[in-house]
């Protein structure tokens, strides 16, 4: 029979027919009856070769999709870091399948192909601005992914730019403690509609900060690995800068690394985490001391209720006093 022939008797087009044979028009129910009519084959055995057709186009899809999904899942060299933090689960070291389909829950995507459209590894211009050409754009990924889980446990308020601009003075206190100030960072700034979220070093991101917006909570990420705290400090004050300075669209990443800091917005964040640590005018004075002890200088930071290692930091930063001998009054803070 042919496709002119069976076309008059089923009554549907020449082309159709050709499409079905050509498996680029599905056969329906209604197309399997008037074949059962016309050929005396059972409906259901035309609907069933339609099904295995189309499961099997579908598999073959799969495995095409499967095969680059793994090589992406192998580009997650953080894979084992984010198994110590509990995020994802423990898989064969080899086995990328389970790695892929891991990650897709991870990233809330249906493929790894659509990380660009989702995530800070696609950004560029702005955001970029700083990044060292080494930075490892899967592991930010993934460190900037843990930032936004762990935001959405932080419950906060209505956004509030003088808000956070004031909380800043009680966070000053704050920088005397080394240890368990975390929370009271928190809640302190959760009042104010910005999260305040912890994060463990990612091996080969680079980075000491991340600002960014989540719906309408601000986020503000800052990397844990055994900092300084007049590192820490100036980036949560640098961070906190951008949100007060340049309102809800900007998204910002802050990397050890970076010496490129002729970015105006970069630059104004500096100045303004400078300013509210230790104000200019204070600042210049002290410096105009012919010799500053000690004594004088913890006077100073007492007064201005910070740390003394910011003092210290920003001196040797300024070429003022030798990192040695800074870094007698510097500390690591402990999260």
């Amino acid at each position: 029979m042919s496709q002119k022939d069976l076309a008059d008797r089923t009554g549907l087009t020449e082309k159709h027919i050709s499409q079905i044979i050509n498996g680029k028009a599905s056969i329906t129910p209604a197309t399997a009856i008037k074949l059962e009519r016309v050929v005396g084959v059972k409906a259901v055995f035309w609907m069933n070769l339609e099904r295995n057709y189309r499961i099997t186009l579908a598999r073959l899809e799969a495995e095409s999709v499967q095969a680059q999904e793994q090589e992406i899942a192998k580009a997650f060299s953080c894979y084992s870091e984010l198994v110590e933090l509990g995020v994802v689960a423990k898989v064969a070291v080899k086995d990328y399948a389970k790695k892929a389909e891991n990650l897709m829950r991870y990233f809330r995507v249906d493929s790894l192909t659509f990380l660009p459209n989702v995530q800070t590894m696609a950004y560029s211009g702005v955001v970029f601005r700083n990044m060292a050409k080494d930075v490892n754009h899967e592991s930010l990924a993934a460190w900037l992914r843990y930032g936004e889980i762990e935001a959405e446990k932080i419950s906060v308020g209505t956004f509030s730019a003088s808000g956070v601009k004031s909380a800043l003075k009680e966070a000053k206190k704050l920088t005397t403690q080394p240890v368990d100030f975390e929370k009271a960072l928190q809640v302190l700034f959760a009042q104010h509609g910005v999260a305040i979220v912890y994060a463990p070093y990612f091996k080969n991101t680079k980075i000491n900060g991340a600002t960014r917006w989540v719906g309408d909570k601000a986020v503000v990420q800052l990397n844990t690995k055994g900092t300084y705290g007049d590192i820490f400090w100036f980036t949560l004050f640098h961070e906190i800068g951008h949100l007060v300075l340049h309102g809800k669209k900007g998204k910002f990443l802050n990397f050890t690394s970076s010496s490129d800091r002729d970015e105006k917005q970069e630059q104004e964040a500096d100045a303004f985490a400078l300013e509210q640590l230790i104000p200019t005018e204070a600042y210049e004075k002290l410096l105009r001391r012919p010799q500053i002890t000690v004594a004088e200088a913890q006077g100073f930071c007492n007064v201005l209720d910070i740390d003394f290692g910011i003092l210290a930091g920003r001196l040797a930063y300024e070429g003022k006093l030798s990192w040695p001998a800074a870094s007698k009054f510097r500390r690591k803070i402990t999260i």
